[in-house]
């Protein structure tokens, strides 16, 4: 019998995300994590590609855990973005500052085809800003109709008023800069009643950024709150989550009182 076909077919088996990141060093562990994943998607591929969405789901899930796990200001969240930047760097994959978290560990996983990581990394941003849990996550796909529906409806089906106002919280993030100039002020227009507005700049060689024009156009206001969308996603669920966390312990406590009464 031949060993290297058996050992290519065998299932792959995943060790939990959590179990796995507490291996060595949290660098160390992400990047052990995305080569777990992308044995599974191998495996994936040969053997069941045609017939089933379970494992592809099932992967997804593992790379919508691992997004969650990454996303915060803690030391772990902090550790293993360097060690996901770290694997990025050695695969020679390359990103944009905007690309999102999900669309990062999503193309590591599953390569380099654009029109797969394009669908997947899209129905993962919907699920995330749907706040949907991970162990939902699979149901989530399936009663959508599958990934492929749920990256179509995520493309079209949110307006930009929605996406504006999920966009809307960055306004009251903390300040970066505060510039000031006699020529920014008399670009400024009181009559203009948006919200925000768009300073144009260019990074120059000395590591400053240079404003090059201010923007009070509707439409590119609303356009560039509409890109920030999922941050405000993210902040309605860590929201969600503060809030359920307060419910359970609200019921944990009324339920001792109850015990202590009786």
């Amino acid at each position: 019998m031949n060993k290297e076909l058996v050992k290519e077919d065998a299932p792959v088996v995943i060790v939990s995300m959590s179990q796995l990141l507490k291996r060595g060093t949290s660098e160390k562990a992400v990047g052990m994590a995305i080569e777990q994943l992308v044995e599974s998607r191998k495996h994936w591929e040969r053997n069941e590609l045609a017939t089933a969405n379970d494992t592809l789901y099932g992967i997804l899930q593992h790379c919508y855990a691992l997004n969650n796990t990454m996303t915060g200001n803690d030391s772990l969240a902090k550790n293993l973005r360097k060690g996901l930047g770290n694997y990025i760097e050695q695969n020679k994959y390359k990103f944009t500052d905007s690309t999102p978290l999900i669309s990062k560990i999503v193309k590591c996983v599953f390569g380099t085809d654009r029109k797969r990581v394009n669908a997947y990394s899209t129905a993962m941003r919907v699920a995330l800003s749907e706040k949907i849990s991970v162990i939902d996550l699979p149901k989530f796909l399936r009663e959508k109709g599958g990934v492929e529906e749920v990256r179509r409806q995520g493309t079209v089906g949110k307006s930009i008023k929605v996406k504006v106002e999920l966009g809307r919280t960055v306004l009251e993030d903390p300040i970066l800069a505060k510039v000031q100039s006699d020529s920014l002020n008399a670009s400024f227009s009181t009559e203009q009643t948006e919200e925000g507005i768009v300073l144009l700049a260019t990074r120059e060689d000395d590591g400053s950024f240079a404003i090059r024009r201010l923007i009070q156009n509707s439409s590119a206001i609303k356009a560039a709150l509409a890109a920030c969308s999922i941050v405000g996603a993210e902040k309605e669920k860590a929201k969600k989550m503060e809030v359920d966390a307060q419910a359970l312990e609200d019921d944990r406590m009324s339920a001792l009182a109850k015990l202590k009464v009786a």
